[in-house]
């Protein structure tokens, strides 16, 4: 039975995990849906539960190679890029409310050291004396994962990251030993996010490739450095949006492993005036079966073309994953045996949009084909592989610096990375409508 568009709101619970294509998926059955009921109401959206603040350790890796990033500043010199933002990044999250507890740790070329704020703080502004030997990556990530409570709390490892092994014949064999270094990830279920950064640098500079010079001595070149963030996903997750501070324009980034259950979307029937582009449209009609809060579609016409739009509440993801272009190039949308279209230039924000003001974006998508007996349409941000900034870092020989940031088989290690995880991840969320005709 079809019931008027009577309610504010078709709310539902997004669950899954992270990134990837758009577009249409063309199988058999029609689908259409538009009629417009100008019944508006109030929005009410529950309270979301109280969540624990988290527990974060901080790492930073004190090598010879590291110090040109934290040089000795005066009242004549600016500090680097790296010593505004890992100087921030400290700071935010020594004193941030969402997390209870921070500890502060050096990783020298043994088993990281424990160290106060204060301590930290003073390294970074270039008291860098008691640097030491580096350690090879993947013992450096062992060494803090084996920590205690290290897989329960969030790890934030600060490092350039350039990894040459000592012994060479095990460089082609890099990607393995980052996943082997990874291991308690794969077994516990952790998300990693990887930032990449730019920094001036002052100071010594130890390429992974040692030919022709073993070191050079750099006046202000900029090198690349990374800010890793390990975790239980929902931790690491809170932890990239409410302290982390914002990057820089040029500032990359990837995850894995990120996972949100509970992402609100609804299907827009009643929330906006009849007027409104984010009305239902098409030639067939569309309205919500049942009585109360339901995600159920009831369609008539669908071979005619039924356009609706979908509000979503994005706040959880990443910043760079909730930009409209990203999700525009990445959302798909599916109905077995049906057709299903995400429109073009139709992913945008709920700026100026009151009714719609517990949600951050909006999608528009065209039904026109499902079968008789009903079906599932699922509107999906599937998991991510590589982001195309990895390859474009990746070197084979980081010798000498070059105007663009380059780090040693980077694409190496952050396939390392992937490996840690599934062949096949699940969606980073997937919001879900039941359909009758």
């Amino acid at each position: 039975m079809q019931i008027a568009l009577t309610k504010a709101f078709l709310l539902g619970a997004l669950a899954g995990t992270l990134l990837s294509s758009c577009g249409e998926v063309d199988d058999t059955q029609q689908t259409t849906a538009t009629t417009t009921a100008p019944a508006k109401r109030a929005v009410t959206t529950a309270k979301p539960a109280a969540t624990a603040p988290l527990q974060a350790n901080i790492f930073l890796e004190l090598s010879g190679g590291m110090r040109g990033f934290m040089p000795t500043n005066t009242t004549a010199t600016e500090p680097t890029a790296f010593q505004q933002r890992v100087s921030l990044l400290a700071s935010r999250t020594n004193s941030s409310p969402t997390v209870a507890d921070t500890k502060f740790w050096l990783s020298l070329n043994k088993a990281p050291q424990a160290t106060t704020y204060q301590h930290f703080r003073e390294i970074v502004q270039g008291d860098t004396h008691e640097a030491a030997l580096g350690t090879e990556l993947p013992t450096m990530l062992e060494n803090i994962l084996a920590l205690p409570q290290a897989t329960d709390k969030v790890n934030v490892i600060i490092s350039d990251f350039i990894y040459g092994p000592k012994n060479q014949a095990t460089s082609a064999l890099m990607n393995v030993n980052i996943t082997d270094a990874l291991a308690p990830v794969t077994r516990k279920g952790l998300a990693v996010a990887v930032l990449g950064e730019t920094s001036k640098f002052y100071g010594t500079y130890h390429p992974a490739v040692k030919t022709p010079l073993k070191q050079r001595p750099l006046k202000g070149e900029t090198l690349p450095y990374y800010i890793w963030v390990i975790g239980p996903p929902a931790a690491a997750a809170r932890y990239v949006n409410e302290v982390l501070p914002a990057g820089a324009a040029t500032t990359q980034q990837a995850y894995f492993g990120l996972t949100f259950p509970q992402v609100p979307y609804a299907a827009v029937l009643t929330q906006v005036p009849a007027g409104s582009p984010l009305a239902p449209g098409g030639e067939g009609s569309i309205s919500y079966g049942g009585a109360g809060v339901s995600t159920n579609l009831e369609v008539d016409d669908v071979q005619k073309g039924v356009e609706f739009t979908v509000a979503l509440d994005l706040r959880q993801l990443p910043a760079a994953w909730r930009e409209p272009a990203f999700l525009a190039q990445h959302l798909q949308a599916q109905v077995p045996n049906g057709r299903v279209q995400l429109l073009p230039n139709s992913v945008k924000l709920t700026t100026g949009v009151p009714e719609l003001q517990a949600y951050t974006h909006t999608v528009r998508l065209r039904l026109s084909a499902f079968p008789k007996a009903g079906a599932q349409l699922s509107l999906m941000l599937p998991a991510p592989g590589l982001p195309a900034w990895v390859a474009q870092r990746s070197t084979e020989n980081d010798n000498q610096p070059t105007a663009a940031p380059h780090t040693y088989r980077l694409t190496e290690i952050m396939n390392g990375v992937r490996a840690a995880f599934p062949p096949t991840l699940p969606p980073v969320f997937t919001a879900t409508f039941a359909l009758a005709q």
